[in-house]
């Protein structure tokens, strides 16, 4: 294995090149070192996981050297990988990702469980709306797994709307999915039997201790929730009920620490059979409730 002091990954295999790049990323202190160095090999070799683990000492191609050591570059840099990438794999579809774009996270999966559970056992056709729909991860994930579901996303951002209609076409749901510009309610019509969302939850002091790479990578307006970082909730909360059908549900994704004063608010607007639900780390997530019928 030659390597040269730019750390040039000409003269490597794909393995090479993941343990040299895992290497890398563990003396700068990256927090996934090796997740990291495999997902960026992967791309930069177009292989798959089993094909790299069962690959021979065939070294990479030029080409596919340096996109390696500019991808690895990139990452020691503090950009994240999806940013590098331009996608995110998420509920095991890829999503198109950008800076305009909050890129979604294996966390969010919790949220699509629990909206999938609240259409189950719909005998009509369910309608959904995602609020802050963002790159549209969390509807599109919905409608994929839900085949007779449809729904609207709305967002405040035209660019994020314009990722989240790509994304949507991509996973062929563009004929029952439907993107609209608002500002939570603002342009939303009729009711619907689920409302999700995974809104700016983090509050104005927080966003001053937040790693560098999602400050300078993931939009500000899809992080900041205000002084007590619960102004979307209580914006969220105060029309879910004219736009839910009787016995539709809400559920939101929250911070680690939201959840007694987000199950505060279901209570003050009136919502039955609250719950909340921890993620598979333990932590609390999501809090969700139904509207009366």
């Amino acid at each position: 294995m030659c390597i040269s002091d730019n750390g040039s990954y000409s003269g490597l295999s794909a393995r090479s090149a993941k343990r040299f790049m895992t290497e890398q990323f563990r003396k700068a202190g990256v927090s996934f070192p090796e997740e990291d160095a495999l997902e960026l090999v992967l791309a930069a070799t177009g292989m798959n996981r089993t094909e790299i683990a069962l690959e021979g000492p065939s070294l990479l191609e030029p080409e596919v050297a340096n996109t390696a050591a500019v991808y690895a570059s990139r990452r020691l840099s503090g950009e994240p990988v999806d940013s590098i990438l331009g996608w995110r794999e998420f509920y095991g579809r890829r999503f198109k990702v950008t800076k305009d774009v909050l890129s979604p996270r294996a966390d969010t999966e919790l949220l699509i469980r629990c909206g999938l559970k609240a259409l189950a056992g719909k005998k009509t056709a369910p309608t959904c709306l995602d609020l802050g729909t963002g790159s549209g991860a969390v509807l599109i994930s919905i409608l994929s797994e839900c085949t007779n579901a449809a729904g609207v996303g709305v967002d405040i951002s035209e660019e994020a709307l314009s990722i989240a209609r790509e994304n949507a076409s991509d996973l062929e749901v563009s004929n029952r999915a439907e993107f609209i510009r608002s500002e939570w309610y603002e342009a939303v019509v009729g009711r619907y039997d689920l409302i999700l969302s995974n809104p700016p939850y983090i509050t104005d002091a927080a966003m001053e201790e937040l790693e560098a790479e999602v400050v300078q990578f993931d939009p500000d307006i899809s992080l900041r929730g205000g002084p007590d970082g619960l102004e979307a909730y209580r914006a969220i909360l105060s029309g879910a009920g004219r736009y839910l059908k009787s016995g539709g549900y809400l559920w939101v994704e929250i911070g680690y620490d939201q959840a007694e004063t987000v199950q505060d608010l279901f209570v003050q607007s009136n919502f039955a059979d609250i719950e909340i639900r921890k993620d598979l780390s333990g932590q609390t997530r999501c809090v969700g409730g139904k509207k009366p019928s």
